[in-house]
């Protein structure tokens, strides 16, 4: 166990959500303080991505004590704002959350203890609670997927190459699942079963497009022809093979 202060980052990506991103980053300066009343003595940096927004976020960001703003020269969309924040950070433990969604005071604790207890986990994820009505099949798999529920340790996001910047990644916003997918097949990892953020419903986001299909059990949903709104491109496609071919290779699973 690495007996040197902690470094983290909280990683932030931020388009014209100046209606929710103040309750986010009051959200996460909790948790840093909850962390550190744990006598858990942490550095932590709270950084916001904003992606050329045309409301106040930028000013939010920059007005809330203890924060720092990055500002895209053009906008590039989440992937490549959560990779540009871990670029200009040196943190060695990396938590990201969306503008809109909030960690509970337990989060960043949580995770960082589970982490600093075991040298072989290469990040660690909780559960999450999701504002809107449900079938009990789906939480585990989100819990899998997000970008907010869990810690990283810096070096597996560099070997599995940050989130997709392609520009389909951007349209459709699966980075985050390609992204989890590539952790989980590399490294070791563990469940908190413990609700440590939250996720909500804002129009057309992903928890807003798939609000039928998280009513109904998964095998209902197979077979009710209820169209999910996913969609793969074929620069989707690529990019992903391309990803998961990197990841055998590191794995030694391919010559």
């Amino acid at each position: 166990m690495n007996r040197s202060t902690p470094t983290i980052a909280v990683v932030i990506p931020a388009y014209n959500a100046a209606a929710t991103l103040a309750r986010t980053l009051a959200s996460a300066l909790e948790s840093v303080s909850h962390c550190r009343s744990q006598g858990l003595e942490i550095e932590a940096e709270i950084i916001v991505v904003d992606d050329r927004s045309t409301d106040a976020t930028p000013t939010i960001a920059q007005n809330t004590p203890g924060v720092r703003l990055i500002t895209n020269a053009v906008n590039r969309g989440p992937g490549f704002a959560r990779n540009e924040g871990v670029r200009q950070s040196a943190a060695q433990f990396l938590f990201f959350l969306d503008a809109d969604d909030v960690f509970y005071a337990t989060h960043i604790h949580s995770c960082l203890s589970a982490l600093l207890a075991d040298d072989a986990l290469g990040y660690v994820f909780t559960r999450m609670r999701i504002d809107m009505p449900m079938h009990p099949d789906w939480p585990p798999s989100l819990d899998e997927s997000s970008p907010i529920n869990f810690c990283v340790r810096r070096i597996w996001h560099e070997w599995v190459k940050g989130f997709a910047e392609e520009d389909d990644f951007r349209t459709y916003r699966t980075e985050d699942t390609l992204y989890r997918m590539c952790l989980r097949k590399l490294v070791k990892h563990a469940k908190i079963v413990e609700q440590t953020c939250e996720q909500f419903v804002s129009p057309g986001n992903a928890l807003d497009r798939q609000r039928d299909k998280f009513k109904l059990s998964k095998k209902d949903w197979m077979a009710s022809g209820i169209d999910d709104g996913f969609v793969m491109t074929e620069q989707m496609k690529a990019v992903s093979m391309e990803r998961l071919l990197h990841v055998e290779r590191l794995l030694g699973n391919t010559r």
